[in-house]
């Protein structure tokens, strides 16, 4: 009898053993499909940036005047920016457009000249982030400007057309810190187009005679020899919760040497913008636990 006994208890023993077992491979599976779905689901959104753009700008066209014109600029830009999957997540894609205005006086202030510009960019770049938070990019971008510069004091050449298309190295490095308890990223952004088809009249040559058909020679191979340009935006972005705020610096060089035509034009603004969606810093866990890659940092 008590033989008959414990053989049933080892058997309820087994028994037991093999319900847990199955039970344990059960709840493996459940959680091992939990973590294939969390790390399936990642976010990947479109930063968007809206930025307005006032300061200083100088402009020196030969084609229309020797004399330098100084004046005041303003500017209204978007940028929209998103993660890319390749390589781990390293990658960035991003758009770029800006329209412009500008009125600037010679230096007798008796004659204005009236400025005109639009640009639109797209690039893609490589990011890297070191274990100190600091993060740099290097990458390249396709582009146009286009533009015009009108000096309503010349009958004979009152406009200077500008326009170009354009191949440009791109660079950047941010960093995150806090004021207090506020996020902040400091980030600086380089542009420097590199290989460019721009037009250009010669000198002297009138648009009426380009519309009469004497258009040879108005299209120009440019590199930074004879087209040199540079865009510089340090930017202090504030992630005040739901959004950004945006304030920062911008200066931007474009010049041209060219059938004997020299044109220089700086500009200096102060910039402020808004970043719809936050930049990233605030950590909070999403509700649909999907990891969440912000393209800014």
């Amino acid at each position: 009898m008590m033989s008959r006994r414990i053989a049933l208890m080892v058997l309820a023993s087994v028994c037991l053993v093999a319900k847990a077992s199955e039970t344990n491979d059960s709840v493996a599976r459940i959680l091992e499909g939990c973590l294939t779905s969390f790390s399936s689901q990642v976010e990947r959104p479109i930063t968007q940036a809206y930025m307005f753009e006032a300061g200083g700008k100088s402009a020196l066209d030969t084609y229309l005047s020797p004399l330098r014109y100084h004046g005041f600029y303003t500017s209204l830009s978007g940028r929209w920016s998103k993660a890319l999957p390749w390589m781990d997540n390293s990658w960035l894609m991003r758009f770029d457009s800006r329209i412009g205005f500008s009125r600037m006086l010679n230096p007798a202030k008796n004659a204005q000249m009236l400025g005109f510009d639009t640009a639109f960019d797209w690039g893609a770049a490589w990011t890297c982030r070191f274990p100190t938070e600091l993060m740099v990019s290097a990458g390249a971008a396709a582009g146009f400007n286009a533009g015009v510069l009108y000096l309503p004091r010349n009958s004979n050449n009152p406009a200077s057309v500008k326009a170009d298309i354009h191949l440009s190295l791109t660079a950047s490095a941010s960093f995150p810190f806090r004021i207090g308890h506020l996020p902040v990223l400091v980030s600086d952004e380089v542009s420097l187009p590199s290989l460019s088809a721009f037009f250009s009249p010669q000198y002297g040559e009138t648009y009426y005679e380009i519309y009469l058909g004497n258009r040879s020679g108005l299209v120009h191979c440019g590199w930074w020899g004879n087209n040199f340009s540079i865009t510089n935006l340090l930017a202090f972005d504030l992630d005040i919760g739901p959004s950004a705020l945006r304030l920062g610096y911008r200066y931007s060089l474009n010049s041209s040497w060219v059938c004997h035509i020299n044109t220089q034009i700086h500009t200096h603004s102060f910039v402020i913008g808004w970043i719809p969606h936050g930049i990233g810093l605030r950590k909070s866990i999403p509700s649909n636990l999907a990891i969440r890659i912000n393209s800014l940092y």
